[in-house]
């Protein structure tokens, strides 16, 4: 019989077992019951009984923000054909302490190593925002490309999400795009890269960051 939470008038309440007897239980991941010696809830994880604290649960939300270092000024030529989007998380206002508790400390959501962002399990659903600076054109771009590309390769191959913006505005001046995202096989596998584009001419932009907040998680 699974062990779930029963309701009993108007308490609700596990199955009580007591401490030597725990170990036999047969049980599905999730299930609760009620250690009747040692006075705790315990939760078996797939593996074993565990006492049931604040620490057993893992966030599955959280974010972080990564900004290009621009202690020596940073841009990036745009021209018509794409280029992927760098972004070194050293400027002074990159932020990982609000990463997922799953993997703050461990790992972050954009790998400045490989400039890709790197979901964390299968299923995961994100939020995106792009910001950046454009600080000159030349050849009278109108738009710009933007297209999240999970390919794993130097060229876009498998573009999952494609974004115009509009660089009618004159320079200097900033812009920011979001959108949401989920990650699947292929995404979890290689990475998302970010390139970028003019329809003609140049863009130079420079100011640039990612934030990647996770919204919800399948694990």
């Amino acid at each position: 019989m699974a062990r779930l939470l029963k309701s009993t008038s108007m308490n609700v309440r596990p199955d009580r077992v007591q401490a030597n007897d725990i170990p036999n239980i047969q049980a599905n991941k999730g299930e609760v019951i009620w250690d009747e010696n040692n006075s705790v809830l315990k939760v078996y994880n797939g593996t074993a009984w565990v006492a049931l604290e604040a620490s057993t649960f893992v966030a599955p939300h959280g974010w972080g923000y990564y900004i290009e270092d621009q202690t020596v000024a940073s841009t990036q030529v745009l021209t018509t054909t794409p280029q992927k989007l760098t972004i070194d998380g050293l400027g002074s206002t990159s932020n990982s302490s609000y990463l997922p508790l799953e993997i703050r400390g461990i790992s972050e959501l954009w790998d400045t190593a490989t400039n890709k962002i790197t979901p964390i399990n299968l299923g995961d659903d994100y939020t995106l925002r792009i910001d950046m600076g454009v600080t000159a054109k030349t050849g009278s771009p109108t738009e710009l490309n933007v297209e999240l590309d999970i390919g794993g390769g130097a060229t876009p191959s498998i573009v999952i999400v494609e974004r115009f913006i509009s660089t009618a505005k004159i320079p200097p001046y900033n812009f920011s795009v979001a959108f949401p995202i989920f990650c699947l096989g292929t995404f979890i596998a290689n990475g998302g890269q970010l390139f970028l584009s003019t329809n003609a001419g140049t863009l130079t932009i420079k100011e640039r960051g990612i934030s990647i907040h996770r919204i919800g998680s399948n694990s």
